[in-house]
């Protein structure tokens, strides 16, 4: 299957064209977007859940020195440590996760 690239250069024939026109980040900068910090997870049964009430305690599959994933619709973006800020919980970036192409 072939795909069609228009080049919006001028001067340029189309079949020259050799990468499809990118988003400009100028247009997108000032989109909201939701970050999550992913400390670990576990598995559990319907009726385990159920059990869970005041003073439950559920234990994750992550060491307590693992590192955080930072993850942005569920992809992770960046890793780091958790921190105190203030009465609330922070992430210390320490990696930058490399974006797929």
């Amino acid at each position: 299957m072939n795909n069609l690239v228009i080049d919006q250069s001028k001067g340029a024939p189309a079949e020259q064209a050799d990468e499809a026109p990118r988003v400009s980040t100028k247009l997108i900068q000032n989109v909201p977007v939701q970050l999550e910090a992913f400390l670990g997870g576990v598995r559990m049964t319907v009726t385990e859940l159920a059990a869970l009430g005041p003073d439950s305690i559920v234990t994750l599959d992550t060491p307590l020195n693992q590192s955080v994933e930072v993850r942005l619709n569920q992809l992770a973006v960046a890793r780091g440590e958790l921190v105190a800020v203030g009465d609330r919980f922070g992430v210390r970036i320490s990696e930058i996760v490399q974006w797929p192409e």
